[in-house]
């Protein structure tokens, strides 16, 4: 007697209403233990790996990579027991995901019939060129259930895919690039002959199997159906370089190459928000120049000598927590009834990772020591580029700080982080002229730029701010006592 189990979207956190499949860690077939990993899920800001609730084998992959679903919504199938296919089909037919987010199985077979309907009401498919389709067996090619199925779908062979995915693996992504190139190849086909014959330039026939190019150059040009004697080589070695097959590409057809992209659910929350933020907030800034000389000679003896690892952002946060106790009429949020005015100062840090920002939570950094901030956000940083943060650790801070001094920028302007009424842009540090007295010396010079909330915080509370956190980055002394 078998017992079937439904996966399902998992919620983690009150606001997360959907994910995207971004990778199955295990494959129909597998056996897998109550909490075995199963398959990783990009919400609005992190990626998690879901967890198996039973014991069983996994028999049916519903959720393909790339695919949004709502929470509660069937990813894939678990067996305890010998079962069938048909026994599976039907309980995926009778699954049905309910309001609260939880989901059961029942007689009705309407989920399958709409899918059905869908699937016939889809347009065919472009056929994918025959260049594609050539080449040995490929089914010891490392490559996702997924990738492999397309890949059969449109008579793909493996071996003519580039791996991008996880340890070489071919990805769906990898394969629906091939498709994308073939889709443009028989377009290109298709051209009626007075036009290609008016437009069109000259294209040569003759045999390019002696021309130096690199294996995926060659596929690209067969694909687009570019000979490489008319691809002028940028190479190492005169090689033809992929880069040089799209730019043949474009001359030819007069048609930009490009890829699309489909946006995470990261990227569109980050779009919503600043979007947001943008529109409804009144943002003014106020910047100004910070000597750091004095600084840096303290960061070096701290982490020289006393064996600490503390970067100037970690004597930013400090000073920040400082100066808005000292000036707490910027440390608030908007709301059109009041202004939240905090008592503890909790940092919001924005770190870059891939696809997108996310913005950890340094807490109550007023009673941290240097030490302990280095140390806090090294692990947040660290923690957020791995994807593993918890929904409280990056939500609720009362003020924001994003640097990108790590890369040469002079000065910019950074958007407020909603619900909050500012943020602080941290700039490079670079050798300047400084006027000292009748003087004129070197000195290193940062600067740093708040966008406040006027709602909230009014322009001489501002000026007030960025004087105090002034002093102290400039004497970072007086924010150790």
């Amino acid at each position: 007697m078998s017992t079937l189990h439904a996966l399902t979207v998992p919620k983690w956190g009150m606001s997360m209403e959907e994910g995207e499949i971004t990778e199955w860690r295990v494959a129909v077939g597998d056996k897998l233990a109550v909490g075995a990993e199963l398959v990783d899920i990009e919400t609005s800001k992190i990626v998690n790996a879901a967890e198996c609730p039973v014991a069983g084998t996994l028999v049916r992959i519903v959720g393909e990579v790339g695919q949004t679903l709502k929470v509660g919504m069937l990813m894939g199938v678990v067996a305890k027991g010998e079962t069938s296919e048909a026994a599976i089909d039907a309980f995926i037919a009778g699954f049905v995901p309910d309001a609260g987010g939880s989901a059961r199985a029942q007689g009705s077979n309407t989920q399958a019939a709409n899918t059905a309907a869908s699937v016939a009401a889809a347009p065919a498919a472009p056929a994918v060129s025959s260049a594609f389709s050539e080449g040995p067996d490929d089914t010891a090619v490392n490559a996702s259930t997924v990738a492999r199925r397309i890949a059969k779908a449109h008579n793909i062979n493996l071996h003519n895919v580039t791996p991008t995915g996880r340890n070489g693996r071919v990805s769906k992504h990898d394969v629906e690039v091939v498709g994308g190139l073939c889709v443009l190849a028989n377009a290109n086909a298709n051209v009626s002959a007075g036009a290609a014959a008016s437009s069109e330039p000259q294209r040569s026939t003759a045999d390019d199997s002696h021309i130096p190019s690199s294996p995926v150059a060659r596929r690209l040009a067969r694909g687009l159906n570019i000979n490489l004697n008319d691809v002028k080589p940028t190479g190492r070695r005169g090689r033809v370089s992929k880069e040089d097959v799209e730019k043949a590409a474009v001359n030819a057809t007069g048609v930009a190459y490009y890829r699309e992209e489909k946006l995470s659910g990261m990227r569109k929350t980050i779009a919503a928000r600043l979007s947001e933020s943008k529109q409804t907030i009144p943002h003014y800034r106020v910047s100004v120049d910070i000597e750091i000389d004095s600084l840096l000679q303290q960061r070096k003896y701290m982490n020289g000598t006393l064996g600490h690892k503390i970067s100037v952002n970690d004597f930013v946060i400090k000073a920040c927590a400082s100066a808005l106790e000292r000036v707490p009429e910027v440390n608030v949020q908007y709301t059109p009834d009041c202004i939240r005015q905090f008592d503890q100062v909790d940092i919001s840090m924005a770190v870059a990772i891939k696809g997108g920002l996310i913005t950890p939570v340094i807490r109550n950094v007023g009673l941290m020591t240097l030490p302990q901030i280095a140390e806090e956000s090294h692990d947040l940083a660290t923690r957020a580029q791995a994807g593993s943060l918890s929904v409280d650790e990056y939500k609720g801070g009362t003020f924001s700080i994003s640097n990108l001094g790590m890369f040469g920028v002079d000065q910019f302007d950074a958007i407020i982080n909603l619900p909050q009424a500012a943020i602080l842009a941290v700039a490079a540090g670079v050798k300047k002229p400084v006027v000292r007295g009748e003087s004129i010396v070197a000195a290193t010079v940062m600067r740093v730029s708040l966008s406040a909330d006027h709602r909230a915080i009014d322009g001489a509370v501002a000026a007030q701010f960025l004087q105090s956190l002034k002093g102290f980055l400039e004497n970072p002394a007086s924010m150790l006592l």
